[in-house]
């Protein structure tokens, strides 16, 4: 994932400072006094130097995201912070400098490292914020630590979710929900449901069936707990009976 991250911010520095691939060097190793003995043009190093998780920015909850065409479930991602020291080399003083400016320049003006930049392992990810670090914020002596010369340098945090590669495939849309009964003996039976009816002669006339009763309202229709098979009765004189169908009401 650092890799992807790293060929990101070169695309990105490369194209938008711009830094011509047969002028100047992009690395990212360690910036100590081995390094810079070798070096033999124009160069900006961006050395990571710290990578801790985001106290701020982290979420919580599920995500989907597609991956192939196939929709995906994942937690949500962790977020890291990593903090970046970049620094010129030249052979000239007023050539590092123009270097150094016109990444701060690019860092300052974007917010995020543009998509058409983003390495193909970015397509489920959000874009990297990008953020030059303030004054009074935690810093290291890099240049000490490894022993390295001394030189002006930017301070860049670049904040990213990290795919843990824990997706896993969703399931099929839901687009009904069924209900079987089992009878005593094991025999299941259609599930039951609401029953409309019409009555329209019955006015105030008792309903019933095996599932319960009601009566005929004044528009002459009733609805009735009943499942397919059911036999419904309509207390009139005679008594009328009926049997439910499958799908649909009934009438009397």
């Amino acid at each position: 994932m650092l890799e992807l991250i790293d060929e990101s911010l070169e695309a990105f520095f490369r194209a938008s400072v711009p830094l011509g691939a047969t002028e100047v060097d992009v690395s990212f190793e360690a910036p100590d006094r081995d390094w810079s003995a070798k070096l033999v043009r124009p160069t900006v190093n961006m050395f990571l130097w710290d990578i801790r998780r985001s106290a701020q920015r982290g979420r919580a909850g599920l995500e989907e995201f597609e991956r192939d065409g196939q929709t995906m479930r994942r937690m949500a991602l962790p977020v890291v912070e990593l903090r970046y020291l970049i620094t010129a080399w030249t052979s000239d003083h007023g050539d590092e400098r123009a270097l150094l400016a016109g990444v701060m320049s690019s860092l300052l003006a974007h917010s995020r490292v543009p998509s058409e930049f983003l390495a193909d392992g970015f397509d489920t990810l959000r874009q990297p914020s990008l953020l030059m670090a303030r004054a009074g914020e935690q810093h290291v002596d890099v240049f000490r630590a490894l022993e390295g010369q001394l030189k002006p340098s930017i301070s860049m945090i670049v904040i990213s979710d990290i795919d843990t590669d824990l997706g896993r495939p969703v399931g099929p849309e839901v687009t009904s929900i069924g209900l079987s009964v089992n009878d005593a003996d094991g025999a299941s039976s259609s599930p039951p449901r609401r029953l409309a009816g019409e009555a329209p002669d019955a006015v105030g006339a008792v309903v019933h069936g095996p599932r319960g009763g009601t009566t005929v309202n004044p528009a002459g229709r009733f609805l009735i707990q009943a499942a397919a098979g059911d036999e419904i009765v309509l207390e009139t004189e005679p008594p009328r009976t009926t049997i439910v169908p499958e799908s649909g009401g009934i009438r009397f």
